[in-house]
């Protein structure tokens, strides 16, 4: 997913008409305090990174002085917080406060609807505030043939215990914000806290927008600001992790899932929720997995061998276990013999370098074929579980 940095974010509601306050981004001391005596203090100081929790991490700062933004500004360029360095700041004018609201679009699994969320409480605390009072989220699924319908957003903010102007506002509001989720694909559009200001009015000091990154491609008007490249979620990515990130959009038939990690095994066990088995077994076994992988049915061969080049070019690595549970949609072979062209290219022994391989399914005798190329391989088949494939390879690592 694409999570856009949240100047981006605030300017995709300002064209939809949504009240935003105004703000500058900065990279140097000097240019934010530049900006607080444009804008007039106070004004309040963001670390620019693409993930959540900033106020908790001390990232958000507030300043009253031109001269204190470029102290806090000075604080906090550099830094390097929740994972993520900070080159940039988000310096925007602060407003006065007299109620916090929550109101997220976000797309429910369950249902395979857009999910509507709002609530009265809002602002850094509102998941633990709601999770005391779960009957203050008002949720409602949203039709995507119909979208959301002006009386559906009354109805919400009614629901949420609003009335007069502020019913009217927030029921203005909400069909907005869904415009923006359907139009560019979104897997998230929130705004925390939507806020109440002592003068009455409604307005979103701050937004998150996540886009789903296979949709990026029906909106080359986001390509200059929607990266998905620029974090797996909780951290940047890493240089191995761009390129398998680069390898992966070589063939759309298939996706690559990848995490680097910091251990000494390649791991490339695949199957979802049997990857998952795997790695939590090799965990408890004391062995330590240097990536996770999982590739989805398609045309893998080509992947498989570039993917096993990149993986085995990581430092450190002592042994590699690859395989999954049973597979039905490609036959097996096909995956292997991605691998072990890659083996043989890297002139990896076996014998000093253990792998060891767990495939079932079709094409499983024409996989063992291949693997006997490479004396020293490991193969095992049905007759043998995951988890005794991943405790084989931890014991013959352990021995290096």
């Amino acid at each position: 997913m694409a999570r856009l940095l949240e100047h981006h974010a605030l300017d995709l509601l300002k064209q939809q008409g949504i009240p935003v306050p105004g703000f500058r981004v900065v990279s140097a001391p000097g240019a934010a305090k530049e900006a607080a005596l444009r804008m007039g203090c106070p004004v309040v100081l963001k670390a620019l990174i693409p993930v959540g929790g900033r106020g908790k991490a001390g990232a958000i700062k507030m300043a009253y002085e031109p001269e204190e933004a470029f102290e806090q500004a000075t604080e906090l360029l550099g830094r390097t917080v929740l994972n993520f360095p900070v080159d940039e700041i988000l310096v925007s004018e602060a407003v006065t406060i007299a109620k916090e609201f929550f109101v997220s679009v976000t797309f429910d699994s369950m249902s395979r609807k857009p999910l509507v969320l709002f609530s009265s409480l809002g602002g850094m605390d509102v998941e633990d505030i709601l999770q005391k009072e779960p009957s203050r989220l008002v949720q409602r699924p949203i039709d995507t043939t119909s979208g959301l319908q002006p009386f559906q957003a009354r109805e919400i903010a009614e629901s949420a215990g609003l009335e007069g102007e502020n019913l009217l506002a927030v029921a203005d509001l909400l069909p907005r914000l869904y415009w923006i989720f359907h139009q560019f694909d979104c897997q998230t559009v929130e705004v925390n806290p939507l806020v109440l200001t002592d003068t009455g009015r409604m307005i979103a000091p701050s937004a998150v927008i996540v886009i789903d990154n296979q949709a990026l491609f029906r909106h080359p008007e986001l390509e200059r600001i929607a990266d998905p490249d620029l974090t797996n979620g909780w951290r940047p990515l890493t240089p191995l992790e761009k390129e398998m990130r680069t390898i992966d959009r070589i063939d759309s038939s298939s996706a690559i899932r990848f995490n680097e990690m910091e251990g000494d095994i390649a791991f490339m066990m695949t199957g979802g929720g049997a990857g998952l088995l795997a790695l939590d077994s090799m965990l408890r076994l004391g062995g330590k997995p240097a990536t996770t992988f999982d590739i989805t049915p398609g045309r893998v061969e080509e992947k498989m061998y570039l993917a096993t080049k990149a993986i085995l070019s990581k430092p450190g690595l002592k042994g590699m276990i690859a395989g999954g549970n049973i597979t039905n949609f490609i036959p097996i072979d096909v995956k292997v013999r991605g691998v072990i062209r890659a083996l043989k290219e890297l002139k990896v022994n076996p014998k000093k370098f253990p792998v060891v391989f767990r495939f079932a399914g079709p094409g499983v005798e024409v996989a063992r074929e291949l693997a006997s190329e490479l004396p020293g391989i490991e193969f095992y088949d049905a007759a043998s579980s995951l988890e005794e494939a991943v405790r084989r390879i931890v014991e013959l690592t352990n021995e290096r």
